[in-house]
C-alpha cells in the first residue's frame, strides 16, 4: 500500500554528536507525530549514534554510512530519500519546536516565488545568534580571516559581510542564513541538485544560497521561527578545522569568481599565513599554544599547490 506523501522531510546529517542528536530527535518527535518523516544520516562517525537512533527513535529513517562522506555528501544521500514536499536541513546539535517548524511551512506555501526560509537561531541562554551573512566578494578574503581583521574590524567590508547593521529582529530576504535550520521546496532542491560535493564542510551554503539569488529565488529570514542551535558540534572535533576552511572558500571563490579569484584568496591566505608564523614563537614562550609548526608549515604548502 503505498503511504501518502508527507508534508514535510527533516534531513539530520551527524557526525560524532550523538548526545546532541538525541535532544534534537526528542525534539522533532512532535514533528513527526504530526506527519512529518524525519530521516537521519550517520556519516560514520563511530560513536554508537547509529545504534542510539535505532534504539531510541525507530520512528527516524536511518541511514548509516559505511564510510565518512563528509557533511555535504551525507546531506545529499539523506535527501535522496525524502518524500515531502518540503525539505528541512537540520544540523543535530540544533533543538526545534513544533510552532517554529509550522510557522516555516506556512510561508514557504504561502510564498511559492521564495526559495528557502531560515528561523532564527538562539544559543541554550536565548540569545539570538546572528547568523545571517552576505555573499563574500574580492575584498572579503582580504579582510575576513586575515591581519586586516584585527587591524580594523569595524571596516565596511566586515560590516557588510556580518550584516552587522542587521539586528535579527525583523523578518526580511537576507543573502546568506546558515543551512543550521533551511527549509526549502524539494523540487527545487532536486533541481539545484542538492548541495555541491566538491565542498567537504564549509561553504556548501553559501553555494547553495548564490545559486538560488541567481535564480531570483529569494531566502527569508522568520524571527517569528526559533531553533536552539549549540553550535560547533562536529567541527570543534575537528584537527585541521582551519586548513579545511581555507580549502573549502578557495573552492567557492574559484566556482563564482574565477581562476584569478583563486590567485587572490591564495595570495590573502598567504599574508593571514605569514602573520601567524611571525607571531607564533611570541605566543609559544607565553604558553598561548602548543601547536607544532611544521604541521601548518606542510598544511600551507598543499594549500598553495592545490
Amino acid at each position: 500500500m503505498t503511504q501518502p506523501q508527507p508534508d514535510l522531510s527533516v534531513v539530520v546529517s551527524t557526525w560524532r554528536t550523538r548526545e546532541l542528536l538525541r535532544t534534537c530527535l526528542q525534539s522533532l518527535q512532535p514533528v513527526h507525530e504530526a506527519g512529518a518523516e524525519v530521516i537521519v544520516v550517520e556519516d560514520a562517525g563511530g560513536d554508537g549514534s547509529d545504534a542510539m537512533v535505532r534504539g531510541e527513535f525507530a520512528w527516524a529513517k536511518l541511514v548509516a554510512l559505511d564510510t565518512n562522506v563528509g557533511y555535504s555528501r551525507a546531506t545529499n544521500l539523506g535527501c535522496t530519500k525524502a518524500r515531502g514536499e518540503f525539505l528541512l536541513l537540520l544540523n543535530a546539535d540544533t533543538e526545534v519546536r513544533s510552532d517554529a517548524v509550522e510557522a516555516l511551512l506556512s510561508f514557504a506555501r504561502a510564498h511559492p516565488g521564495h526559495g528557502a526560509v531560515a528561523p532564527r537561531l538562539v544559543g541554550p541562554d536565548g540569545a539570538t545568534q546572528a547568523s545571517c551573512m552576505a555573499l563574500p566578494r574580492w575584498s572579503t578574503a582580504l579582510f575576513f580571516a586575515t591581519p586586516l581583521e584585527r587591524i580594523w574590524p569595524g571596516s565596511p567590508e566586515l560590516r557588510r559581510y556580518f550584516m552587522r547593521d542587521f539586528d535579527h529582529n525583523h523578518e526580511r530576504d537576507v543573502p546568506q542564513p546558515p543551512t543550521a535550520a533551511l527549509l526549502m521546496p524539494r523540487a527545487l532542491w532536486q533541481e539545484l541538485a542538492g548541495f555541491d560535493e566538491s565542498f567537504g564542510l564549509f561553504f556548501g551554503d553559501v553555494d547553495l544560497a548564490r545559486r538560488l539569488a541567481s535564480r531570483a529565488r529569494p531566502i527569508r529570514f522568520l524571527p517569528a521561527a526559533e531553533v536552539v542551535h549549540h553550535g560547533g558540534a562536529s567541527t570543534g572535533q575537528l584537527h585541521d578545522f582551519v586548513a579545511r576552511w581555507h580549502a573549502d572558500r578557495l573552492t567557492y571563490f574559484r566556482k563564482h569568481h574565477g581562476a584569478l579569484a583563486g590567485v587572490w584568496v591564495k595570495a590573502c591566505t598567504t599574508l593571514a599565513w605569514a602573520a601567524h608564523v611571525m607571531a607564533w614563537p611570541v605566543r609559544r614562550m607565553g604558553g598561548k599554544t602548543s601547536e607544532p609548526l611544521r604541521p601548518l608549515c606542510r598544511s600551507f604548502g598543499a594549500f598553495l599547490v592545490s
